[in-house]
């Protein structure tokens, strides 16, 4: 069985000689499985020993050079000073002065312009058999609560909603146009968008679930409308606590749910099996906070078993960690672990 066609088996509800499986990590923690594995290269650690299905091949940035400071720091393609471990932490906030709509139309907004969506033949070369993630990651949440500020954003959300929602519609737009591009430069070739957005905390959603449907349902769901209208599935990614929208994300049209935080509260995965499992894909589970971290090898096959065993109960489960970004301090022997004891399990057996 090809990994394409086992990578689209859990959407068409067809059997599987084994679960397909997805992988996201830091280039260290690659490199890392590289030196592991004692394997001559990212590809054929990943695709040939591991045998991970899914191949992302995301927008290539094209434009001008971020601004690098002398401490390190970075400003990025919104305008956004960052610093700290890897991705880091937004440092200023752009627009947290923000008065009217007229000063958020006077922003200067990322320029689609500057991303190459071509999937060009290497990458076909590359990815053959392979399932195909396309399109572009569109946290516009993230990106809008980071240019006003987070407590600003949140109050500002009940105090000045016009405001708020002029924002989230800007950075919305950009990734949708993108989104466009890349479905219509790409015709055939993105069998899954993979779009992500933190909603939830450890304990609950960082907004409310009114709150949630009032500002970002709608154009969540006009994202997956965009996949299903060029012939791909849709999955969303949400770490923490998002029990409250899952329903939500049901009815917006999302084929797949990632990462299954189950160490956060609500997110018991019997139960989520229970209420949800006939209407959705389930995609991750497998705990990376405590699990892949820090317990043994044997404890990380066990698990991993337990977790294929509940979320793959119908049959439409995809094999990931709780996490779309392993970092290098997770013992590649632990990722490869989990990933050898989850070859062992399908619906077609």
């Amino acid at each position: 069985m090809t990994s394409k066609l086992r990578g689209l088996a859990p959407f068409l509800k067809k059997e599987t000689d084994r679960f397909p499986m997805w992988f996201g990590g830091a280039p260290q923690t690659i490199g890392n499985i590289v030196d592991y594995l004692g394997a001559t290269s990212e590809h054929e650690a990943l695709y040939e020993i591991i045998g991970i299905d899914y191949m992302t091949i995301r927008p290539r940035y094209t434009g001008k050079p971020f601004e690098v400071n002398s401490d390190g720091t970075t400003v990025n393609e919104w305008g956004i000073k960052r610093g700290g471990y890897y991705w880091g932490q937004p440092l200023t906030h752009p627009l947290e002065n923000a008065k009217s709509i007229s000063d958020i139309e006077a922003y200067s907004f990322p320029d689609p312009d500057d991303w190459d969506v071509q999937i060009t033949n290497d990458d076909l070369l590359l990815s053959k058999d392979h399932c195909i993630i396309g399109g572009t990651w569109a946290p516009f949440f993230h990106d809008s609560l980071e240019l006003m500020g987070m407590e600003n954003f949140l109050m500002r959300m009940y105090d000045d909603s016009k405001l708020v929602d002029a924002l989230i519609e800007k950075c919305f737009e950009f990734y949708y146009e993108l989104n466009v591009r890349s479905f219509k430069v790409n015709p055939g070739k993105i069998d899954l968008y993979f779009t992500g957005n933190d909603f939830g905390s450890q304990q609950s959603l960082i907004v409310s679930p009114q709150m949630w449907r009032r500002y970002y349902k709608k154009r969540l769901a006009k994202l997956a409308d965009l996949a299903h209208q060029n012939g791909a599935f849709a999955a969303i990614h949400s770490c923490g606590d998002i029990h409250e929208i899952i329903p939500d994300l049901i009815e917006a049209g999302y084929d797949a749910i990632n990462p299954i935080q189950t160490t956060a509260s609500n997110m018991d995965p019997v139960i989520l099996e229970r209420e949800y499992g006939k209407d959705i894909v389930f995609f991750g589970g497998i705990d990376e906070k405590e699990l892949l971290r820090s317990r043994t090898e044997s404890e990380v096959r066990e698990e991993t078993k337990r977790i294929i065993e509940i979320l793959g109960k119908n049959g439409r489960y995809i094999v990931a960690p709780s996490h779309d970004y392993l970092l290098p301090d997770i013992p590649a022997g632990n990722i490869v672990a989990m990933y050898d004891e989850a070859k062992k399990y399908g619906n077609g057996k």
